[in-house]
């Protein structure tokens, strides 16, 4: 199935949440797999309170199943949600180092990019530590899925993209990021990172509310939810993107003309192919 699925029923997926905030809903997670990424994971369909979703898991240490049912919460994203009934809305904006079991587990970027000084210290100690911003760097990544996956070069790279949102959503209570893969996030981190940082500017603050006005964080309902700290037990938490579409390009871009011409050359790339997918830590 390709990302542009039924577009009629992405928006009814965007209309749902307005109803939803108010209690639970209904997550039925089908047995059908778009593609799988290494671990036996990949995009999967799902119907969230009656409406066909494709689910993109955001966290490593807990597992969904596909055939099953759950009841979940569901938060629409915005530059101003409330995550209170997020896995980690109440992660600490705190490194480990600081924090104990609250707060986030060092990102250290070793791929020998100019940038990778100042990326770790917007991860550890500026603002990439805020939960929020951690949520808008999963959707942007949640973006740049290519459902094709028919190739080794689209299979590695959908691949890294799995272990970049898992090393960005990864509490010290949940200890070492798994990579089942073995491959490095770098670069989507590194990419990720640049992003969000040139569209938190207040040029761009209302492109970023409209893209990230397509995605809904789909929670367990059961799970504890604690403050500080993050979420435990329940099902794996998922990303719903209810109508896909390209990501906003920063303008202008906080690091010079030459990322300026990448994020460009990107947004064209996806205008092109415009593909989905996600990976969805199954049991069977």
């Amino acid at each position: 199935m390709q990302s542009k699925y039924l577009l009629g029923t992405a928006f009814a997926a965007l209309s749902l949440t307005m109803s939803a905030g108010a209690g639970t809903v209904p997550l039925d997670v089908s047995n059908n797999y778009n593609f799988q990424l290494a671990g036996g994971g990949g995009s999967a369909e799902a119907t969230l309170n009656g409406v066909l979703v494709q689910i993109y898991c955001d966290n490593f240490a807990n597992e969904i199943n596909l055939g099953q049912d759950y009841t979940a919460n569901v938060t629409l994203l915005s530059t101003t949600a409330n995550l209170g009934l997020t896995r980690f809305g109440n992660v600490s904006a705190s490194s480990s180092t600081t924090a104990g079991t609250t707060g986030w587990e060092p990102i250290i970027l070793n791929d020998g990019n100019a940038a990778d000084s100042a990326d770790d210290t917007f991860f550890n100690t500026g603002a990439g530590l805020g939960s929020l911003e951690r949520y808008e760097m999963v959707s942007y990544l949640v973006s740049q899925y290519n459902f094709a996956n028919n190739t080794t070069a689209i299979e590695n790279a959908n691949n890294e993209i799995q272990e970049a949102i898992w090393t960005l959503m990864d509490p010290t209570s949940d200890g070492p990021v798994v990579d089942p893969s073995g491959l490095s996030p770098d670069t989507y981190l590194e990419e990720a990172a640049t992003w969000v940082q040139g569209m938190n500017t207040p040029g761009n603050l209302t492109a970023l509310n409209a893209f990230l006005g397509h995605f809904e964080v789909v929670s367990d309902s059961t799970m504890n939810i604690h403050s500080p700290g993050a979420g435990a037990g329940g099902f794996q938490e998922q990303i719903v993107d209810c109508n896909p579409v390209p990501p906003p390009t920063p303008t202008p871009e906080p690091r010079g003309g030459a990322l300026a011409l990448g994020g460009l050359l990107a947004g064209g790339a996806l205008l092109a192919k415009r593909s989905r997918a996600s990976r969805v830590h199954a049991t069977s």
